[in-house]
């Protein structure tokens, strides 16, 4: 479950998502081209996240929960714990 904000007020967080995204060498750039190349590669070709909730954690209205994290972390290709510990210094 993700918990939805009555405004941007986590834009910070998503911004730091939308880096870590956009720096990932050899994938596409847009939110559907990297949740289709990452379904492929690190999930089995298994839904994982909308392009929708993607785009609502990188504008800040939506915080992903614990299993969101961890899927992102996995498909950002950086270590969970420091994923982690740059969300909690980020939300609000």
């Amino acid at each position: 479950m993700t918990t939805r904000q009555k405004s941007t007020e986590n834009r910070e967080l998503g911004q730091f998502l939308k880096q870590l995204r956009k720096g990932l060498k050899d994938i596409p750039t847009s939110r559907m081209g990297f949740i289709e190349d990452r379904s492929a590669k690190r999930f089995n070709n298994e839904e994982w996240i909308s392009e929708k909730t993607l785009g609502n954690y990188e504008s800040g209205k939506n915080v992903p929960s614990l299993k969101g994290l961890v899927m992102l972390a996995v498909a950002l290709e950086v270590d969970k714990e420091y994923l982690f510990e740059e969300v909690v210094k980020r939300i609000k």
